[in-house]
């Protein structure tokens, strides 16, 4: 053994942990696959926990574009729902001129921030008198 260690055992360490890190990434492919979710390069590293240069990297990239082409042909393209942010609430606006006309125009608030309010029906801070 040298000082630097055995190199012969780092070797077959680091080979351990790329076959784990492919193994991972195909199974998250399958997984988002079988799911009906989407199969981008940057989900399949998030959920595999890997670098996105790997998604790229030859014997990966493959099996990542068939994915992408497999879904394509098999689910016919929608508009997907956007996602409920439960954060905000819609509440009229009463001084839109939509509201006048008879529609339903929506004033987005934050229920997060107690100062968020409709600047409308707020009335302005009288200035001090000296």
């Amino acid at each position: 053994m040298n000082r630097r260690g055995n190199p012969a055992s780092l070797a077959q360490a680091r080979r351990r942990d790329s076959l784990d890190k492919r193994g991972r990434v195909l199974t998250t492919i399958t997984a988002l696959e079988s799911n009906g979710q989407p199969v981008p390069h940057a989900a399949v590293a998030r959920a595999a926990r890997v670098s996105t240069w790997l998604t790229y990297a030859p014997g990966i990239r493959e099996h990542i574009e068939a994915a992408q082409t497999r879904q394509a042909r098999t689910t016919p393209p929608h508009k997907a729902p956007l996602p409920r942010l439960p954060w905000l609430t819609c509440a009229p606006n009463p001084t839109s001129p939509a509201k006048r006309s008879g529609s339903s125009a929506l004033n987005v608030t934050s229920s997060k921030a107690p100062y968020a309010t409709n600047l409308a029906s707020s009335s302005t801070p009288s200035t001090p008198q000296s």
